[in-house]
């Protein structure tokens, strides 16, 4: 079974789209459901609160980096081992804390990147000869745009709204406001 039949067998996920919206539109659309489901998915695995944490401790990090410099220069050998030690403490800590995020980065990809891809094969073959006429010049893309590169485009606008509106939902559903 080559890409095409198997792409065939998902047009009903974004035929309702593109005949509703037509193309260009249709495909805006269906890449906002999909950036919000993967915003979803990646708050509710990661969460904010991890991310929150790492930020902390790097900024204690750099917080005793910045005194452990003032110390060396002041000679306070006492305070310099205090802070090297403290230093070494938080490393380790960040060091645990980003391994875990890591993990939860790669869980939330495996969810994420299938419906990704059928959605990229299927418009692709859907969509085969469709181009849209751009009204400026785009380095390395010319006057006109396929129907993957119009979705990512689509998809990297959309993204910066729907981000925040993801996170403001699972804070809901979480209960955290």
């Amino acid at each position: 079974m080559d890409w095409g039949s198997l792409a065939r067998h998902f047009y009903p996920l974004v035929d309702p789209f593109l005949r509703y919206f037509g193309p260009a539109l249709g495909m805006l659309v269906a890449a906002a459901i999909v950036i919000f489901f993967i915003d979803v998915v990646y708050e509710l695995v990661i969460g904010r609160e991890e991310l929150e944490r790492i930020q902390s401790k790097v900024n204690e990090v750099k917080k005793y980096q910045r005194e452990l410099e003032k110390a060396k220069m002041l000679g306070d050998m006492e305070r310099v081992r205090e802070l090297e030690e403290r230093i070494r403490d938080h490393a380790q800590e960040t060091f645990e804390i980003q391994s875990r995020v890591m993990m939860k980065n790669l869980k939330a990809m495996l969810i994420t990147f299938p419906p990704i891809i059928v959605i990229i094969y299927t418009l692709e073959y859907r969509l085969a000869h469709w181009t849209l006429k751009l009204p400026f010049h785009v380095p390395f893309v010319g006057r006109e745009i396929g129907p993957v590169g119009w979705y990512i485009l689509c998809a990297t606008v959309v993204s910066l709204p729907l981000k925040p509106l993801a996170e403001l939902l699972v804070s809901r559903v979480r209960g955290g406001g």
